[in-house]
């Protein structure tokens, strides 16, 4: 990452900190049910089909190792002792490139001297990475976090299967998955693999902390000990999502994400660290397709009740999804009007979705299947949400820049 935007990150961690998240608190009893309250929403012929809340069924497979890390004879050395390390610096502090690429260091001419005294004893055994397995463990994870789908593992189709004889190898091939999801009756195969695992070592020298803790006050200090965190092995891994409609076998969704993940600075480290710290960032890594997925699944549900503040200036809105959906305080829904639109050439009718300019804002009074929000917008744009209207949640956001640096 540039040496400036890590300086502003890790320079507004006390800022975010300081103001946090606001909650929304609530009581829904503190207005009255008027006659407004029980208006309830029309639903034009042409429109019941797409007003169903139809919850979508997706399976989620194992994922490709286009790796090295996978089933493979491991050698491993064990070992206890002390390692003492010297470094003999000169030059100024700044940002510089090396053999390991480009971080935060020493800019000029370095030397180490070091001693390694230990006591070994070397194990030879097998290791089964399972990468693509456990990435596929995390994206159901994921997908249940976000709710408002129903969701089918490996071991789910497995079950489906098993009477049709249908050979569960071959997953990640996208004609095969296909197959599979028709097979089982679920509408979207979830799969994808597991590309490039790089490790490099990162350091920050002393000089460099003291120089900017020096120079910069208490925005320098957050930056040093923000730096202090990204130092040792470095791992990062691409992963690639695919999410395939068994219907038409379309790819409605592909994306490569990255993570990363810091094992330390250990002198010596095994391949469980290594695929430990590829698993981790694989499930940070996929926080960014978060975004994409919520919106391709969007959580809907409807009104169930209204009240309204006696100078109509504010609205309280239940919907009838909560915390089992995956709904949160302070997460936002749309609000959507039906109306039958007719072509005035051909004459066909058709359903037009209008979002309302109002938006529902989840307050604290969450249920496992029902939920209390605040009708946020204009006073009369308020008044037109009625009861029955369908809601749906905005796209969620992902994991953040600050939180990849932590």
């Amino acid at each position: 990452m540039d040496f400036r935007k890590r300086m502003v990150l890790v320079g507004a961690v006390p800022f975010l900190v300081a103001c946090g998240a606001k909650t929304t608190q609530i009581d829904p009893t503190a207005y009255q049910i008027t006659s407004i309250d029980r208006v309830r929403v029309e639903i034009p012929d042409a429109c019941r089909v797409a007003y169903e809340n139809a919850v979508p069924k997706i399976a989620v497979v194992d994922f490709a190792n286009n790796t090295t890390f996978d089933l493979a004879k491991v050698v491993q050395t064990q070992a206890a002792g002390a390692y003492e390390k010297k470094e003999v610096h000169g030059g100024v502090w700044g940002v510089t490139a090396g053999p390991g690429g480009i971080g935060v260091g020493h800019v000029g001419g370095s030397a180490e001297k070091g001693s390694w005294q230990e006591q070994a004893q070397t194990v030879s055994r097998e290791v089964n990475a399972k990468l693509g397995e456990s990435v596929a463990e995390a994206v159901v994870s994921e997908l249940a976090n976000i709710g408002g789908m129903k969701i089918y593992t490996r071991k789910d189709l497995q079950k489906v299967l098993e009477e049709q004889k249908f050979q569960m190898s071959g997953l990640v091939d996208p004609n095969t998955a296909v197959q599979i999801g028709q097979l089982a009756g679920v509408r979207y195969i979830v799969t994808g693999a597991v590309n490039n695992i790089n490790l490099k070592w990162v350091e920050v020298g002393e000089s460099v902390k003291k120089g900017l803790s020096q120079q910069l006050g208490l925005v320098g200090t957050a930056l040093a000990l923000g730096a202090s965190t990204q130092e040792g092995w470095n791992l990062t891994i691409d992963v690639v999502l695919k999410v395939i409609d068994t219907e038409t076998g379309e790819v409605v969704l592909s994306k490569t994400v990255s993570g990363r993940e810091v094992l330390g600075k250990t002198p010596t480290f095994n391949i469980d660290s290594i695929i430990g710290g590829a698993k981790k960032a694989a499930q940070e890594a996929l926080e960014d397709i978060r975004p994409e997925l919520s919106k391709l699944f969007p959580l809907r549900g409807y009104i169930v009740q209204l009240r309204t503040a006696p100078d109509k200036s504010s609205r309280y809105a239940l919907i009838n999804v909560g915390s089992r959906h995956g709904v949160k305080e302070g997460q936002e829904f749309f609000v959507i009007d039906f109306q039958e639109i007719q072509d005035p050439i051909t004459g066909r009718v058709s359903c037009d979705q209008i979002k309302l300019p109002v938006t529902l804002v989840v307050s604290s009074q969450i249920q496992a299947d029902k939920a209390w929000t605040v009708v946020q917008g204009d006073k009369n744009q308020i008044l037109r949400v009625k009861l029955g209207q369908v809601v749906e949640r905005k796209p969620l956001e992902g994991g953040g820049a600050l939180k990849k640096l932590f």
